[in-house]
Protein backbone atom coordinates (compact mmCIF):
# COMPACT_ATOMS: atom_id res chain seq x y z
CA UNK A 1 0.00 0.00 0.00
CA UNK A 2 1.90 3.15 -1.28
CA UNK A 3 0.85 6.70 0.22
CA UNK A 4 -1.83 8.79 -1.55
CA UNK A 5 -0.49 12.18 -0.39
CA UNK A 6 2.91 12.63 0.94
CA UNK A 7 5.42 15.29 1.24
CA UNK A 8 9.15 14.20 3.24
CA UNK A 9 10.02 11.14 5.15
CA UNK A 10 9.36 11.14 8.89
CA UNK A 11 8.97 8.34 11.96
CA UNK A 12 4.94 8.07 11.65
CA UNK A 13 4.13 3.89 11.55
CA UNK A 14 1.41 2.71 9.74
CA UNK A 15 -1.02 -0.68 10.75
CA UNK A 16 1.92 -2.89 9.39
CA UNK A 17 4.93 -1.13 10.99
CA UNK A 18 5.45 0.70 8.32
CA UNK A 19 7.76 4.22 8.10
CA UNK A 20 4.74 6.47 6.54
CA UNK A 21 5.42 9.96 5.44
CA UNK A 22 4.66 12.92 7.73
CA UNK A 23 1.30 13.71 5.83
CA UNK A 24 0.02 10.78 4.67
CA UNK A 25 -3.66 9.06 3.32
CA UNK A 26 -4.50 6.04 2.39
CA UNK A 27 -7.03 3.28 2.76
CA UNK A 28 -6.31 0.22 4.88
CA UNK A 29 -8.13 -3.21 3.65
CA UNK A 30 -7.96 -4.80 7.40
CA UNK A 31 -8.97 -3.34 9.10
CA UNK A 32 -11.03 -1.27 6.57
CA UNK A 33 -10.26 2.27 7.61
CA UNK A 34 -8.49 5.46 6.37
CA UNK A 35 -5.73 6.10 7.55
CA UNK A 36 -4.44 9.59 7.79
CA UNK A 37 -1.21 10.32 9.99
CA UNK A 38 0.16 14.15 10.39
CA UNK A 39 3.48 14.87 11.84
CA UNK A 40 6.02 17.52 12.06
CA UNK A 41 4.33 20.88 10.97
CA UNK A 42 1.65 20.56 8.78
CA UNK A 43 1.15 23.64 6.21
CA UNK A 44 -2.82 24.57 5.06
CA UNK A 45 -2.17 22.79 1.82
CA UNK A 46 -0.52 20.02 3.10
CA UNK A 47 -3.62 19.59 5.24
CA UNK A 48 -5.99 20.61 2.56
CA UNK A 49 -4.47 17.94 0.33
CA UNK A 50 -4.54 15.47 2.65
CA UNK A 51 -8.58 16.16 3.57
CA UNK A 52 -9.30 16.22 -0.13
CA UNK A 53 -7.92 12.60 -0.73
CA UNK A 54 -9.53 11.17 2.88
CA UNK A 55 -12.99 12.83 1.73
CA UNK A 56 -12.58 11.27 -1.73
CA UNK A 57 -11.82 7.71 -0.33
CA UNK A 58 -14.48 8.16 1.91
CA UNK A 59 -16.56 9.02 -0.87
CA UNK A 60 -16.03 6.44 -3.53
CA UNK A 61 -15.10 3.86 -1.36
CA UNK A 62 -18.09 4.40 1.37
CA UNK A 63 -15.55 4.38 3.99
CA UNK A 64 -16.90 5.55 7.03
CA UNK A 65 -14.05 4.85 10.07
CA UNK A 66 -10.82 7.32 9.82
CA UNK A 67 -8.00 6.82 11.88
CA UNK A 68 -5.75 10.10 12.09
CA UNK A 69 -2.86 9.40 14.01
CA UNK A 70 -1.18 12.90 15.27
CA UNK A 71 1.35 11.60 17.46
CA UNK A 72 4.05 13.20 15.84
CA UNK A 73 2.38 15.99 15.18
CA UNK A 74 3.77 19.65 16.22
CA UNK A 75 1.92 21.66 14.53
CA UNK A 76 -0.78 23.02 11.75
CA UNK A 77 -0.47 25.84 10.22
CA UNK A 78 -3.38 27.80 11.78
CA UNK A 79 -6.49 27.58 14.17
CA UNK A 80 -8.56 28.25 11.42
CA UNK A 81 -7.55 25.61 8.81
CA UNK A 82 -8.96 23.40 11.94
CA UNK A 83 -11.82 25.30 12.40
CA UNK A 84 -12.53 25.26 8.66
CA UNK A 85 -12.62 21.76 8.63
CA UNK A 86 -16.53 20.57 9.67
CA UNK A 87 -17.60 23.49 6.95
CA UNK A 88 -15.51 21.41 4.02
CA UNK A 89 -17.01 18.15 5.06
CA UNK A 90 -20.34 19.87 4.61
CA UNK A 91 -19.63 21.16 1.31
CA UNK A 92 -18.13 17.74 -0.11
CA UNK A 93 -21.05 15.61 1.10
CA UNK A 94 -19.27 13.88 3.72
CA UNK A 95 -21.87 11.48 5.78
CA UNK A 96 -22.50 12.58 9.50
CA UNK A 97 -21.72 8.29 10.06
CA UNK A 98 -18.02 9.33 9.22
CA UNK A 99 -16.40 8.14 12.71
CA UNK A 100 -13.30 9.70 12.94
CA UNK A 101 -10.52 8.59 15.64
CA UNK A 102 -7.50 10.43 16.54
CA UNK A 103 -4.55 9.50 18.46
CA UNK A 104 -3.22 12.52 20.51
CA UNK A 105 0.04 14.01 19.70
CA UNK A 106 2.69 14.35 22.33
CA UNK A 107 3.22 18.02 21.69
CA UNK A 108 1.32 20.17 23.69
CA UNK A 109 0.65 23.03 21.32
CA UNK A 110 -0.80 20.21 19.03
CA UNK A 111 -2.65 18.83 21.59
CA UNK A 112 -4.84 22.24 21.76
CA UNK A 113 -5.21 21.87 17.64
CA UNK A 114 -6.83 18.36 18.06
CA UNK A 115 -8.71 19.40 21.23
CA UNK A 116 -10.17 22.43 18.89
CA UNK A 117 -10.61 19.71 16.17
CA UNK A 118 -12.81 17.51 18.42
CA UNK A 119 -14.59 20.15 19.83
CA UNK A 120 -15.45 22.03 16.27
CA UNK A 121 -16.28 18.76 14.71
CA UNK A 122 -18.71 17.25 17.16
CA UNK A 123 -20.18 20.51 17.44
CA UNK A 124 -21.39 20.64 14.00
CA UNK A 125 -22.51 17.13 14.01
CA UNK A 126 -19.41 14.96 13.49
CA UNK A 127 -18.49 11.99 15.74
CA UNK A 128 -14.61 12.50 16.65
CA UNK A 129 -13.06 10.99 19.63
CA UNK A 130 -9.81 10.96 21.12
CA UNK A 131 -7.56 8.45 21.82
CA UNK A 132 -4.06 8.20 23.66
CA UNK A 133 -3.30 5.25 21.87
CA UNK A 134 -3.37 3.84 18.23
CA UNK A 135 -4.71 0.35 19.71
CA UNK A 136 -7.33 1.76 21.58
CA UNK A 137 -8.85 4.06 18.59
CA UNK A 138 -8.43 1.07 15.86
CA UNK A 139 -10.37 -1.32 18.58
CA UNK A 140 -13.38 1.52 18.84
CA UNK A 141 -13.85 1.88 15.46
CA UNK A 142 -13.76 -1.86 14.54
CA UNK A 143 -16.37 -2.58 17.48
CA UNK A 144 -18.46 0.63 16.52
CA UNK A 145 -18.05 0.17 12.78
CA UNK A 146 -20.50 1.33 10.44
CA UNK A 147 -22.47 -1.14 8.35
CA UNK A 148 -22.17 0.92 5.44
CA UNK A 149 -18.38 0.27 5.50
CA UNK A 150 -18.81 -3.84 4.44
CA UNK A 151 -17.80 -4.20 1.64
CA UNK A 152 -20.60 -4.90 -1.53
Amino acid sequence: MSPICSRSPGAAIDFYGEVIMPSNVKLNTTPRIIQVAYSGFVSTDELETCAAKAIAIHLEKNVNEVLIDTTELESFANFFDVYDRPKHYAEANVSRSLRVAVVSPRSTRAQEFIRFYDNVCNNRGWTVKQFQSRDEAVEWLAVNESPSTVDD
